[in-house]
Protein backbone atom coordinates (compact mmCIF):
# COMPACT_ATOMS: atom_id res chain seq x y z
CA UNK A 1 0.00 0.00 0.00
CA UNK A 2 1.46 3.37 -0.92
CA UNK A 3 1.91 5.92 1.81
CA UNK A 4 -0.56 8.73 1.99
CA UNK A 5 1.78 11.63 1.44
CA UNK A 6 0.95 15.06 0.15
CA UNK A 7 3.40 17.95 0.29
CA UNK A 8 0.73 20.01 2.03
CA UNK A 9 -0.34 17.27 4.45
CA UNK A 10 0.65 17.32 8.08
CA UNK A 11 -0.08 13.61 8.45
CA UNK A 12 0.42 10.32 6.72
CA UNK A 13 0.23 6.57 6.81
CA UNK A 14 2.50 3.84 5.51
CA UNK A 15 3.13 0.13 5.92
CA UNK A 16 6.85 0.13 6.71
CA UNK A 17 7.17 -3.65 7.03
CA UNK A 18 6.26 -5.34 3.71
CA UNK A 19 6.62 -8.73 5.39
CA UNK A 20 3.93 -7.73 7.90
CA UNK A 21 1.12 -5.78 6.17
CA UNK A 22 -0.89 -5.64 9.38
CA UNK A 23 1.51 -3.08 10.85
CA UNK A 24 0.74 0.48 9.83
CA UNK A 25 2.65 3.57 10.84
CA UNK A 26 0.77 6.82 11.27
CA UNK A 27 2.65 10.09 11.50
CA UNK A 28 2.00 13.77 12.01
CA UNK A 29 -1.21 15.34 13.23
CA UNK A 30 -4.19 13.02 13.68
CA UNK A 31 -6.94 15.60 13.52
CA UNK A 32 -10.24 15.90 11.65
CA UNK A 33 -8.53 16.16 8.24
CA UNK A 34 -6.34 13.14 8.87
CA UNK A 35 -9.29 11.13 10.19
CA UNK A 36 -11.24 11.97 7.04
CA UNK A 37 -8.44 10.80 4.75
CA UNK A 38 -7.13 7.82 6.72
CA UNK A 39 -10.17 6.08 8.22
CA UNK A 40 -11.11 4.20 5.05
CA UNK A 41 -7.54 3.17 4.36
CA UNK A 42 -7.20 1.76 7.85
CA UNK A 43 -10.40 -0.24 7.33
CA UNK A 44 -8.86 -1.85 4.25
CA UNK A 45 -6.07 -3.29 6.41
CA UNK A 46 -8.42 -5.15 8.71
CA UNK A 47 -7.07 -8.58 9.65
CA UNK A 48 -9.15 -11.72 9.65
CA UNK A 49 -10.75 -13.37 12.67
CA UNK A 50 -8.37 -13.50 15.62
CA UNK A 51 -5.90 -11.20 13.87
CA UNK A 52 -4.25 -8.03 15.04
CA UNK A 53 -3.82 -4.68 13.33
CA UNK A 54 -0.92 -2.78 14.88
CA UNK A 55 -1.03 1.01 14.53
CA UNK A 56 2.38 2.49 15.29
CA UNK A 57 1.70 6.00 16.58
CA UNK A 58 5.22 6.84 17.74
CA UNK A 59 5.58 9.42 14.95
CA UNK A 60 2.25 11.11 15.75
CA UNK A 61 2.77 14.66 16.97
CA UNK A 62 -0.83 15.67 17.69
CA UNK A 63 -4.00 13.78 18.53
CA UNK A 64 -7.41 15.37 18.94
CA UNK A 65 -10.93 14.02 19.45
CA UNK A 66 -11.31 13.28 15.73
CA UNK A 67 -8.15 11.18 15.70
CA UNK A 68 -9.24 9.40 18.87
CA UNK A 69 -12.70 8.77 17.41
CA UNK A 70 -11.13 7.29 14.28
CA UNK A 71 -9.09 4.86 16.40
CA UNK A 72 -12.06 3.89 18.58
CA UNK A 73 -14.30 3.30 15.54
CA UNK A 74 -11.59 1.18 13.95
CA UNK A 75 -11.25 -0.83 17.14
CA UNK A 76 -15.03 -1.35 17.32
CA UNK A 77 -15.15 -2.57 13.71
CA UNK A 78 -12.26 -4.95 14.31
CA UNK A 79 -13.90 -6.24 17.48
CA UNK A 80 -17.08 -6.98 15.49
CA UNK A 81 -14.91 -9.06 13.12
CA UNK A 82 -13.32 -10.82 16.10
CA UNK A 83 -9.99 -9.08 15.58
CA UNK A 84 -8.20 -6.39 17.55
CA UNK A 85 -6.29 -3.12 17.29
CA UNK A 86 -3.11 -2.54 19.26
CA UNK A 87 -1.53 0.91 19.35
CA UNK A 88 2.21 1.44 19.74
CA UNK A 89 2.61 4.67 21.64
CA UNK A 90 5.25 6.04 23.98
CA UNK A 91 4.75 9.82 23.97
CA UNK A 92 3.72 10.82 27.53
CA UNK A 93 1.61 13.73 26.26
CA UNK A 94 -0.41 11.56 23.86
CA UNK A 95 -0.79 8.86 26.50
CA UNK A 96 -2.16 11.54 28.80
CA UNK A 97 -4.64 12.66 26.10
CA UNK A 98 -5.89 9.06 25.88
CA UNK A 99 -6.16 8.83 29.67
CA UNK A 100 -7.96 12.19 30.00
CA UNK A 101 -10.41 11.14 27.28
CA UNK A 102 -11.29 8.13 29.43
CA UNK A 103 -9.94 5.65 26.87
CA UNK A 104 -6.97 4.23 28.78
CA UNK A 105 -8.85 1.02 29.58
CA UNK A 106 -10.60 0.80 26.21
CA UNK A 107 -7.57 1.06 23.92
CA UNK A 108 -4.76 -1.49 23.88
CA UNK A 109 -1.43 0.33 24.06
CA UNK A 110 1.99 -1.28 23.74
CA UNK A 111 5.40 0.34 24.14
CA UNK A 112 7.00 -1.30 21.10
CA UNK A 113 6.25 -3.34 17.98
CA UNK A 114 7.31 -6.67 19.46
CA UNK A 115 4.91 -6.26 22.39
CA UNK A 116 2.11 -5.18 20.06
CA UNK A 117 2.62 -8.09 17.68
CA UNK A 118 2.58 -10.60 20.52
CA UNK A 119 -0.47 -9.13 22.30
CA UNK A 120 -2.28 -11.99 24.05
CA UNK A 121 -5.01 -13.52 21.92
CA UNK A 122 -7.26 -14.16 24.91
CA UNK A 123 -8.75 -10.67 24.54
CA UNK A 124 -10.22 -11.43 21.10
CA UNK A 125 -13.95 -12.17 21.32
CA UNK A 126 -14.98 -15.73 20.58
Amino acid sequence: MPAYHDTDADFGMRTPHPEDPRVVELWGELDILAAHHLAGRLQELSPGRGGTLVADLRAVTFLDCSGLSMLVRLQERLHARQARLVLVLTDPFLLRVIRLAGLADALRVAADLDSARSWPTRDVPA
